[in-house]
């Protein structure tokens, strides 16, 4: 089951698909963190959502949210995915699914990550969470809920 709206969201530590280490607690008091869990990249749905994230970054970005994935892929598959669809955001390596475990992106059957999007807000609590792949829109509306996010034109 996705982890509930207003949790406290479990910090991890994941590497980028540029070899940095990506620490969500960085974040906090800064930025909101979009997580996109997607199961494979190279995948139809996938690179589908993730373009639309792509598209949709300058919205995302003005309302104070960054967007990454998130999936048990490698490195390298992650910068080649990022390279051949040009993503302007980080791919980030959950190797074992670790990070999709503690969110609760994870298929019922338990058998690898399920595509859902989880927005962890400034206070390191979940601000938004929905398995698929909602629309930017009701991402962005769903945080002028939480804080004064202007709304989208």
């Amino acid at each position: 089951m996705l982890i509930e709206v207003g949790t406290e969201a479990p910090d991890f530590t994941l590497k980028a698909d540029t070899g940095e280490d990506f620490r969500l607690r960085d974040l906090r008091g800064h930025i909101r963190a979009m997580l996109v869990f997607y199961p494979k990249d190279f995948t139809p749905g996938c690179t589908d959502q993730l373009i639309q994230v792509r598209k949709n970054i300058e919205h995302l970005r003005g309302a104070g949210i960054e967007p990454m994935g998130v999936n048990s892929g490698s490195a390298d598959s992650h910068q080649r995915f990022r390279e051949e669809h040009a993503l302007n955001f980080d791919l980030l390596v959950d190797e074992g699914d670790g990070v999709a475990r503690a969110y609760g992106a994870i298929k019922e059957d338990g058998a690898g990550i399920q595509r859902a999007v989880v927005v962890v807000g400034k206070d390191g609590k979940v601000v938004f969470a929905e398995t698929g792949a909602p629309p930017w829109q009701r991402i962005l509306s769903a945080m002028r809920t939480t804080d004064d996010i202007p709304a989208v034109t």
